[in-house]
């Protein structure tokens, strides 16, 4: 794990006797509370590239898509994967490079206006 992408916060929990005592008293166990002292826990807040972030997702697809993609890739799954990614990824792209045109071209007709 890079640790540039990776932050630890620190949490100091702090549990008193007297606390500790009466969540027994309610009928609480050792497994729902901590024991008296301090207790440090950390949190980790990691920062992924939403490119290197692989999603698991279930839906329908239209069957002649289905039959082109799976003909090019020649029954091997990770061709698949990576022939349908590199197809949204291009529209992906595509879109964006449309938008930041459209946004050129809105500032420039500003900016002569």
């Amino acid at each position: 794990m890079d640790k540039d992408n990776e932050k630890s916060e620190e949490f100091i929990l702090e549990v008193t006797q007297e606390e500790y005592d009466e969540a027994m008293a309610k009928g609480w166990t050792d497994d729902d509370i901590s024991k008296p002292g301090n207790h440090i826990f950390r949190r980790r807040n990691r920062t992924i590239d939403p490119r290197d972030a692989k999603i698991k997702l279930t839906f329908y697809i239209e069957g002649d898509i289905l039959k082109h993609f799976r003909q090019n890739a020649a029954d091997d799954q990770k061709i698949f994967e990576t022939l349908l990614n590199k197809a949204l990824r291009n529209s992906m792209e595509n879109d964006i490079a449309e938008e930041k045109k459209n946004l050129e071209e809105v500032a420039d007709k500003l900016m002569n206006n």
